[in-house]
């Protein structure tokens, strides 16, 4: 997903929001990877779920994250 400086209704991100888009994504790019320690990944998976919540709700993104078993 590419970084925008707005949220999906058109409203310029504030500091906060962009520091938890950068959180999501981060996380995004450690659940893709297939080499972490079991523990880890499960963890990232929990991470990532509950970014997702975060920004879904603050109208940051909008998708499905099925692909990394979230």
């Amino acid at each position: 997903m590419a970084t925008s400086d707005t949220d999906l209704l058109g409203k310029p991100l504030t500091e906060q929001e962009r520091a938890l888009m950068s959180v999501y994504e981060e996380l995004k790019k450690l659940a893709a990877q297939d080499d972490l320690p079991p523990c880890a990944a499960r963890n990232v998976r929990r991470a990532l779920m509950s970014m997702w919540q975060a920004t879904n709700d603050l109208n940051l993104q909008f998708e499905q994250l099925y692909e990394f078993g979230v």
